[in-house]
């Protein structure tokens, strides 16, 4: 009851504070008995056949959002607050509502491009503001040598995370404080969303190779880390502890990705190996694991643990949807060739094809392969922004641009899956009404 009270303490309160910033009005919050045109919210719901994240919108003389869960109740009040800004009136009657998938995810790439703390603060906004409720952060990345006279040393490298076990570690350019990631993790479950961190390795890891260049792969380029050479897991591990000791950790949230992805073909032996001890590791602080898919790829007799580890499937040739299934890793479906944005790189999409992706996609579509309807190994479904092009001029707003308008109809997609109410052209016109949010 106590747990009950403060939750919808805090409910009312962001609500007030939501209709304030959207509309300017200033609404009182009371535990009196409702008058005509109030608002009332109850997590008495009964019906817990809608899930953790499911509610009841009623509207009669008192508008009643129900739910049995915080998310539930905070995701009727998003509906609220759209309907709100549609239309001046809300049409009387009953709304049942609940998810058809788990994970509705977004990853920012924000280790080849900085982003300010504010923008990730607003993005938990307006993310939470369409219902999604996963936002992976990819703390470290490099750019293509190419771009650098082939050079490593000139080659562009960032950590985005304050680290105390590497001086240096660091990106001097944009980083984030520990505590402010901490208090970033605080406002996301305010809002209904989990904030997934990840540090990726053993390949994309220039930035680790730039404070240990002894770690720094020969055959295959120094943003590969040598996996012959024990102090390249030695290193990452240390790098998660820090994160994830002690009683206050840094990653506050049950659910952390530990990158894995495209390292090359011939180590993927060593490869198995190092991505099964660095899972061990992280679980063996309670949190559960998340992987890029790449072991189909990485073919081998090496065993990878499975046990609570999810998996971000993203190129079938890296990781096959239907063999993932039978090894029994569950999956979010994040395929490339639908979802990945690079703004102004020429290959995947600079915008994505929302009316392709409106008509035909589905987290149970994972690049050619689809899943039928209820697939429970299917957890949901994620896009990403990726950074590439490292310096090319585009600014937080061009990705913004590039985002938004997608996020709207993806965000549809892994809520509803494939029960699309309506034709792509008038979802596009009711979406175009729609904003960012308070």
């Amino acid at each position: 009851k106590k747990k009950k009270k403060s939750e919808l303490e805090k409910m009312a309160n962001l609500l007030k504070k939501d209709i304030k910033a959207q509309y300017g009005y200033d609404l009182g919050i009371s535990t009196a008995a409702p008058k005509k045109g109030d608002i009332l919210l109850s997590l008495s719901e009964a019906d817990r056949s809608i899930g953790e994240e499911g509610y009841y919108f009623k509207a009669d003389d008192v508008l009643t959002i129900s739910a049995y869960n915080y998310k539930g109740l905070f995701y009727g009040t998003r509906t609220l607050l759209q309907l709100t800004e549609q239309n001046k009136s809300i049409p009387k009657g009953v709304a049942r509502d609940y998810p058809e998938f788990k994970v509705r995810s977004f990853v920012l790439d924000v280790g080849r491009k900085f982003f300010r703390l504010a923008f990730l603060q607003d993005y938990v906004k307006l993310m939470s503001y369409y219902k999604l409720n996963d936002f992976q952060i990819h703390l470290n990345d490099n750019a293509f040598k190419k771009y650098f006279n082939e050079d490593w040393d000139q080659t562009y490298a960032a950590f985005r995370l304050e680290n105390e076990t590497y001086p240096g570690l660091t990106a001097k350019d944009g980083s984030y404080t520990k505590k402010e990631f901490i208090a970033l993790q605080a406002l996301a479950r305010d809002y209904a969303l989990r904030i997934i961190p990840e540090i990726d390795a053993p390949a994309h890891a220039l930035a680790f190779v730039k404070v240990k260049p002894e770690l720094g792969s020969k055959a295959y380029g120094m943003d590969h880390l040598d996996l012959q050479h024990p102090g390249s897991l030695e290193m990452i591990k240390n790098v998660f502890s820090e994160y994830l000791k002690g009683p206050n950790p840094v990653f506050t949230g049950t659910e952390v990705h530990i990158g894995t992805d495209e390292y090359a073909k011939k180590e993927a032996e060593p490869f198995r190996a190092f991505t099964d001890q660095l899972i061990e590791h992280v679980q063996s602080f309670g949190k559960t694991v998340r992987i890029w898919g790449a072991l189909t790829h990485a073919a081998g007799k090496t065993p990878v643990r499975v046990k609570n580890v999810n998996m971000n499937t993203w190129y079938n040739g890296y990781a096959d949807p239907i063999e993932m299934k039978k090894l029994g890793y569950p999956q979010i479906s994040t395929p490339d060739g639908w979802v990945y944005i690079v703004p102004a790189a020429g290959y995947y999409y600079d915008y994505l094809n929302y009316k392709h992706l409106y008509s035909k996609w589905s987290p149970l579509q994972i690049g050619d392969k689809r899943f039928p309807a209820g697939e429970p190994n299917i957890l949901g479904g994620a896009f990403a922004a990726w950074n590439d092009i490292v310096g090319n001029g585009i600014s937080e707003k061009d990705v913004h641009d590039r985002v938004f308008p997608a996020m709207q109809v993806l965000a549809q997609k892994m809520w509803g899956g494939d029960q699309t109410l309506t034709t792509y052209e008038v979802f596009d016109a009711g979406r175009k009404a729609l904003g960012e949010g308070p």
